[in-house]
């Protein structure tokens, strides 16, 4: 089971990579990019309702700080995994 969220995860990471680079490139409603859109902006909008881009010059760090809870939760889960 931890092994599975483990994947998970990662597959998140990726996804969220693929999600910044495409939006340097392109708009959100062209294709792919709306698509990677449509799956991290759940995952972005609790951390963008406490860190506005405005307070921040602009700058969405959602992203970044997405990155770090799930490297944090990667951590914790192999730290399990490793205690049992």
């Amino acid at each position: 089971m931890i092994e599975f969220l483990v994947f998970i995860l990662t597959a998140l990471k990726w996804l969220i990579f693929v999600d910044a680079i495409l939006s340097w490139m392109m708009p959100a409603d062209k294709f792919p990019r709306s698509l990677t859109g449509q799956l991290t902006d759940p995952l972005y909008a609790p951390i963008r309702a406490v860190l506005k881009p405005e307070r921040t010059g602009g700058l969405d760090l959602s992203p970044i700080l997405m990155l770090v809870l799930i490297w944090t939760m990667e951590r914790m889960l192999s730290g399990a995994l490793a205690g049992s």
